[in-house]
């Protein structure tokens, strides 16, 4: 069975982290054959408008288009948001004592109000508006305790980012029977052959 491409297909993803997810797996590097069918990977944010059609679905840029003069530089700095949320999110760079620390940059203000709560609002135009939502469902989801169960699959053909369900919470491959089993052949393979 195939890792869910879509947040929503993915059993027991807590809402507040199913955006990170979702965002993260649009660079999909899965390179592999799997139950005879060829998986290639692909970029679903290769243009500005994929980028805005995306951020249309999933709610966070309504209204009118941005300017159209800023459609590269949009593109880029959500290019930039997406690999520092999964070089973040890679298992061995953790377990090789790498700390991955990368500052992303956007100006936030938070307004308190008695009965409403909290608000944010970006001083920005539409699209990074978009995109700082998606940066701060990473402190709400290091708060609500779901970060460290996000996590990517270290198959080199995959680096898909899965979200770990299981009771321990120490799963290593978005899909044992697949990523993990092609694992330990090719491990079994190399010793075979040497």
């Amino acid at each position: 069975m195939l890792p869910p491409t879509r947040a929503e297909d993915v059993e027991g993803l807590p809402a507040g982290i199913a955006l990170l997810h979702h965002f993260a797996n649009t660079e999909d590097r899965r390179g592999f054959v799997a139950h005879g069918r060829r998986l290639t990977g692909h970029d679903a944010l290769a243009t500005p408008g994929d980028l805005e059609r995306w951020l249309r679905e999933h709610d966070l840029l309504v209204g009118d288009a941005p300017d159209t003069k800023a459609h590269q530089g949009h593109l880029t700095r959500a290019h930039e948001l997406r690999t520092t949320l999964r070089a973040a999110l890679r298992q061995d760079a953790e377990d090789a004592g790498e700390s991955g620390d990368t500052a992303v940059g956007y100006s936030f203000h938070v307004t308190l109000t008695a009965g409403h709560g909290a608000h944010l609002t970006v001083a920005a135009d539409p699209v990074d508006t978009a995109l700082a939502h998606i940066v701060m469902s990473a402190p709400t989801a290091t708060v609500n305790g779901t970060w460290h169960r996000l996590r990517m699959c270290p198959a080199p053909d995959c680096q898909w980012v899965f979200y770990d369900n299981s009771r321990p919470g120490r799963a290593t491959w978005c899909s044992p029977q697949m990523c993990g089993n092609r694992a330990k052949t090719q491990a079994y393979r190399r010793r075979r052959s040497t």
